[in-house]
């Protein structure tokens, strides 16, 4: 077991798209790329030196490059250089870290063993040998900025697999020592996937706060500076629905959009059945956003990315809008004097996919222009701010046949792991791997194979066998990699190793099938205290209590998931009373919501006994926001542990199954049979229950009240009345067990009242 602590009017407003734009950009100029280079985000600054802005590109790039276009004057720059990092890159940023007067580079490594990158300048444009900074799993967006008022950069890591923050602080010497690592929405159905992150002093303390968007969720969270860097919880807000449908968000943007003096969010809104929409969620002044607005995002593509500054020169900012799918730039004048209302809007060609775009003055006019990246076309494209025409769409979709979408979210996350030309899926497994294809031990003339851990162990020592075929040197390599899936592997278990697996052959297999991240990337400190909380461990039963009161929901039926489900109820949790429920962790993840402002005492110790790896979650706040995570605790299977709640309103007991590093999903399959998805029939593979067990029992105890005399969970006027009838004796009432009720007694229990 372990426990942890943690500190603590919508308007929809859709209008319809005006046809004049008062803004024009001319463009957009493309500047090429290799073909191996999957650009994701554009940097722009003087890096040689020269006094002309560069530009310098994280790519995802199995060669592991990053792009270098040296401004020539203008606007003007040379063909791309390449900078060797040796990984993937999601994001970069151009800053002096050491303080030399020389720009340095900080990159996010796209990869399951996550990392970023500090490559130091050298003068000129040349930069020494990336140094590698070990963080969690599959790093994306990325801040490098004085977080904690010292003087010094550091950094604000956003992790997309692992569902987390992490805060490095710098030194000033190109040392980063982790400082905070934030788990976001563990509460939520799946896994958040918080994808970009923004930094801004949205609650007004002088000091730079962060905020992040999570495409699983649809959500925003806000991390404030408590101050010295150190950063809160996150609360988040839910982004409102359009129509039946539920908006999906990708990509932020801070901008004080309604000219108020307070920083707003601007986000994308990407929807499938509807026109895409932009939602602006509205600052109260003290960093909360309960106004969302919902805007025009562009009528063609999936809307992708955002951005805002003053494009037109008239004091408040205005929004740049980017789509994938076809690319279209849609370029929103905004007036803050009206709440951030578009006045005007245009769209214009933008290539096939922009995945990303800065703002900035590329050709020294003194107005900001759009320096956008193309992942789908390998290409740079620079929209000047000034009068002009319209570029023709370019020829052609390089993008292929588009999958079928059920939910907006799921686009979006096929959109951000967008890596070949082709739209395949793309990240640590690649999409040529699973079902469907040919065997792992047998040459075939297409790439891949069926057993997904293997396939992707080989094709990343052999990247070939994913891209042409599965030919001897594949089979060969299947024989070497794929003994049950690199078990045994070098390395202890219970300890970080940067390699697949570990020496324990049964623990090694038993943990790479409930988490397989450990055996096709690293065995990260996550698998490593995974390792002696599970492996070994035996099934077991907590059988039936009978006075436990049963939850009737079967589940695949998500019938108590609280904020997760709209129009899902909750369990009115009261003292006294003990629960019996079960979890599943298909996708959608099964939650089980308790109200504890229904509790009818005061405060309560929570007693669990669990089947499963049981996390368990004290939130509170409304689902629109903000809610914030308050307490946590992790029960490890077949034992009990135990934590102590308080009737507060709006507040919740969220039941999962997890632990405080990562949730769950699939490894609990439902036990009962779902009529509208039917058992396999004959010819198919039989269902296989999971390891562990779905059930778990909750008892709620009123916890005793220093004042609660009577023991009835509130500490009243009864409680006072017997201390005053005990005054100068002894009895119940000495509250502090020294042999006399007097005035310490008389202060504890007023400490408590109400």
């Amino acid at each position: 077991m372990r426990f942890l602590l943690a500190t603590s009017a919508l308007s929809c407003a859709a209008i319809a798209l005006p046809v004049v734009a008062g803004i024009t950009l001319v463009g957009p100029t493309t500047l090429p790329l290799s073909t191996l280079l999957y650009p994701t985000h554009a940097a722009v600054g003087d890096v040689d030196g020269n006094g002309v802005v560069d530009i310098i590109v994280s790519c995802r790039d199995v060669t592991g490059h990053m792009a270098f276009l040296r401004g020539l004057g203008g606007g003007v720059f040379a063909a791309a250089e390449l900078i060797d990092v040796g990984s993937q890159t999601d994001w970069v940023e151009i800053r002096d870290v050491d303080g030399d007067g020389t720009p340095d580079l900080l990159a996010s490594i796209r990869a399951g063993h996550g990392r970023f990158a500090v490559l130091k300048g050298l003068g000129g444009g040349q930069f020494a040998p990336p140094i590698m900074i070990l963080a969690q799993r599959q790093p994306a967006g990325m801040i490098v900025r004085d977080l904690d008022g010292d003087g010094d950069l550091d950094v604000a890591l956003v992790n997309y697999i692992s569902a987390s923050l992490e805060i490095w602080k710098g030194d000033g010497a190109m040392n980063f020592q982790l400082s905070q690592t934030i788990m976001t929405q563990q509460w939520a159905a799946g896994i958040p996937y918080p994808f970009s992150i923004i930094a801004a002093d949205f609650d007004g303390d002088g000091d730079l706060d962060l905020a992040t968007a999570s495409i699983g969720g649809s959500q925003v969270a806000m991390m404030r500076n408590m101050g010295s860097g150190i950063f809160s919880q996150g609360e988040s807000w839910r982004a409102p629905p359009v129509g039946d449908e539920t908006v999906s968000i990708a990509n932020l943007a801070p901008s004080d959009i309604d000219q108020d003096g307070d920083i707003d969010i601007i986000s994308n809104g990407l929807l499938l059945a509807s026109p895409n929409a932009t939602v602006l969620w509205i600052n109260d002044g003290a960093g909360r956003f309960p106004q969302k607005v919902i805007r025009p995002g562009g009528t063609e593509g999936y809307s992708w990315t955002v951005n805002a500054a003053d494009m037109d020169g008239d004091g408040d900012d205005d929004l740049l809008l980017g789509s994938a799918l076809p690319g279209k730039l849609t370029i929103a004048e905004v007036d803050g004097a009206k709440g951030g209302a578009f006045v005007n809007v245009a769209t214009k060609s933008g290539g096939s996919f922009l995945r990303d775009m800065t703002l900035i003055d590329i050709d020294n006019d003194s107005d900001r222009d759009v320096v956008a990246v193309d992942i789908a076309l390998h290409t740079v494209m620079i929209y000047r701010n000034t009068s002009g025409g319209v570029a023709d769409d370019p020829p052609g979709q390089p993008w292929g046949t588009l999958p079928k979408f059920k939910h907006a979210s799921a686009a979006s996350q096929w959109l951000a792991q967008w890596e070949q030309g082709q739209g395949s899926l793309a990240g640590d497994i690649p999409a040529v791997c699973g079902p469907g294809a040919g065997p792992c031990e047998e040459v075939h003339d297409t790439p891949g194979c069926v057993r997904t851990l293997c396939c992707e162990a080989v094709c990343k020592y052999n990247p070939l066998c994913c891209e042409f075929e599965w030919d001897q040197a594949c089979v060969d390599s299947e024989e070497e990699l794929c003994d049950d899936f690199n078990c045994p592997s070098a390395g202890a278990c219970d300890q970080f190793h940067a390699s697949v697996g570990c020496e324990d052959e049964t623990c090694c297999g038993f943990l790479c099938e409930f988490d397989p991240f450990c055996c096709y990337s690293i065995w990260d400190e996550t698998c490593a205290r995974e390792s002696p909380m599970y492996c070994g461990a035996s099934a077991c039963s907590i059988g039936h209590n009978p006075i436990a009161i049963e939850l009737p929901e079967i589940c695949y039926q998500r019938l108590d998931d609280g904020c997760n489900k709209v129009g899902a109820g909750s369990i009115a949790a009261l003292c006294g009373k003990m629960y019996e429920s079960t979890i599943a962790s298909d996708v959608p993840r099964d939650t089980d919501w308790f109200r504890l402002d229904a509790l009818g005492c005061a405060s309560a110790v929570i007693t669990f006994n669990t089947e499963f790896p049981l996390l368990a979650l004290v939130v509170q706040g409304a689902c629109d926001g903000p809610l914030q995570m308050q307490q946590a605790i992790e029960v490890e299977p077949c034992s009990n542990g135990s934590m102590t709640v308080v009737n507060a309103p709006d507040s919740w007991l969220v039941v999962s199954a997890g632990n405080v590093d990562r949730v769950f999903r699939g490894e609990f399959p439902c036990d009962i049979p779902d009529p509208d998805d039917p058992p396999p029939g004959p010819d198919d593979p039989p269902f296989e229950p999971g390891f562990f067990g779905l059930h778990y029992r909750a008892n709620f105890i009123a916890a005793a009240i220093a004042g609660d005399i009577n023991g009835d969970g509130h500490v009243d006027g009864a409680d006072l009345s017997t201390m005053l009838s005990d005054w100068g004796g002894t009895g119940p009432a000495d509250l502090d067990h020294n042999g006399i009720v007097d005035g310490a007694d008389l202060a504890r229990l007023l400490s408590n009242w109400g």
